[in-house]
């Protein structure tokens, strides 16, 4: 079981999309994305593209094709492993099992992605 120590958790970069999403994308109030779901999908899956879905106004999904998302979690799961390794090979404070550490991390996400 690896250890890892809670003080540097708070360095780690949150991984979210809320914010950060292109102007190009097209854009579907919730309602309008429902009624077109299938249409929506299929653009996404044969023509990559990415679709934004808001709700009242803001944005609040996004349609992109698998690959991307295979990516996204490609990029998620090296930086995780370099943080770990980064705060394995320097640790501070006191250490925490490997699901302690995890949790601790998807509720930083969790309240990244709340604010």
């Amino acid at each position: 079981m690896t250890n890892y120590p809670p003080s540097a958790l708070s360095l780690r970069p949150a991984h979210t999309l809320a914010g950060v999403y292109s102007f190009c994308m097209d854009t579907y109030p919730l309602v309008e994305a429902r009624n077109q779901l299938g249409q929506l999908v299929g653009r996404v899956r044969h023509g990559q593209e990415q679709i934004l879905i808001t709700e009242y106004g803001k944005p609040a999904a996004a349609l992109i094709p698998i690959s991307e998302l295979e990516e996204l979690q490609r990029l998620r799961d090296e930086s995780d492993i370099a943080e770990a390794r980064a705060r394995q090979a320097a640790p501070t404070g006191p250490s925490m099992s490997h699901d302690e550490f995890m949790a601790q991390l998807e509720e930083e996400d969790r309240q990244e992605a709340a604010s």
